[in-house]
């Protein structure tokens, strides 16, 4: 990865084209990458000691040729990277993928709590609140069911415009209902290894209700938005 210069901050090291739209803005995405750091290990409660390599790409072309993956963004939680997508169109950057490796220390559960989570922290979903999204999935007979949805195999079946805001708003409705210290606790129980059953169990036991009856309550609570 030759290609890159780099700048150095207090938890980063930015890596990124010369001449490219990330350069030119590179104290901007310097600033709000060290801020959304520092909300998440606030909120998770976590240390870290490990730099984050955060490499910007100028397309999704040039990221899949590089990393193998066209998406916007990814994390490697091993390398302990983020590889983003960064132009005039799409900025890719704020709490979701780092959210991801500094989570890691806690546990891997399934998708629609790890997700969840990301999205839960970044706030919103293409310009539009968790709950608006949700709300709207509701009204056109689209929101996923989330006794299923617990189990991975049934979450990639999902597109991601629908999967991640219904999970941001399903896990806004844990943390807000139950506290955050609850919704950590079952964040490193519950494991993405496990069988779906099992984590639908080990759900029920800590929350005190299983995901159907939670869910039948979040709808009930979403209708009264509509």
């Amino acid at each position: 990865m030759n290609k890159f210069t780099e700048k150095s901050s207090e938890h980063y090291i930015f890596h990124y084209f010369p001449d490219s739209f990330a350069e030119k803005e590179i104290d901007k995405i310097v600033d709000e990458q060290e801020s959304a750091y520092k909300k998440i290990v606030a909120f998770l409660v976590v240390e870290n000691h490990r730099i984050i390599n955060y490499f910007l790409y100028p397309s999704n072309k040039i990221k899949n040729e590089m990393t193998g993956n066209d998406g916007n963004g990814h994390a490697d939680r091993d390398k302990f990277e983020v590889h983003a997508v960064y132009n005039d169109k799409i900025q890719c950057i704020g709490p979701h993928e780092d959210t991801h490796l500094l989570s890691s220390s806690l546990g891997l559960p399934p998708q629609l709590f790890r997700e969840g989570l990301a999205e839960y922290l970044t706030g919103s979903w293409d310009g539009k609140s968790h709950e608006e999204w949700a709300k709207e999935f509701l009204k056109n007979d689209k929101l996923p069911n989330l006794e299923e949805m617990i189990d991975d195999e049934i979450w990639y079946k999902y597109s991601d415009e629908i999967s991640y805001p219904a999970a941001g708003a399903f896990v806004k409705y844990l943390i807000n209902k139950f506290g955050k210290e609850k919704f950590i606790r079952s964040y490193s129980k519950l494991n993405r290894d496990f069988d779906a059953e099992k984590n639908r169990r080990l759900f029920a036991e800590i929350f005190g209700l299983n995901i159907r009856e939670l869910q039948k309550e979040w709808i009930g609570k979403l209708k009264l938005g509509l």
